[in-house]
């Protein structure tokens, strides 16, 4: 089965019970694979080598022949470094991107 990665889902506090719940709902994206969380919600980048270090082993995985994707969410600096292992380590991969007009997501071929 592909695996979509995801390189950090938002989230927000509940007003109620202030916990910590996903701001969006990427479940629509399911229909392209297993959905893989990289990053926790709080991951910002400021410990830069176990950040990039947890998104090698996460991205290690990365099948762009079996039909993975990964969806770029979260901190921009998660994303690219995400991005430039994926276009370093595979050379294209795919991603998904949320299309407002059709209500789902769209995937884009990169190649490096």
């Amino acid at each position: 089965m592909p695996k979509v990665f995801v390189t950090q889902l938002p989230h927000k506090r509940d007003p109620i019970t202030k916990a910590l719940v996903p701001s969006i709902n990427i479940t629509p994206a399911t229909e392209y694979g297993e959905l893989i969380f990289m990053m926790p919600p709080q991951a910002a980048f400021h410990a830069t080598g176990d950040l990039v270090a947890q998104l090698k082993v996460h991205l290690k995985a990365y099948d762009f022949e079996g039909g993975d994707s990964i969806i770029a969410l979260g901190d921009p600096a998660i994303i690219a470094v995400a991005f430039g292992i994926l276009g370093k380590y595979h050379g294209k991969f795919n991603v998904l991107k949320w299309d407002r007009q059709i209500g789902r997501y769209a995937q884009s071929r990169v190649s490096v």
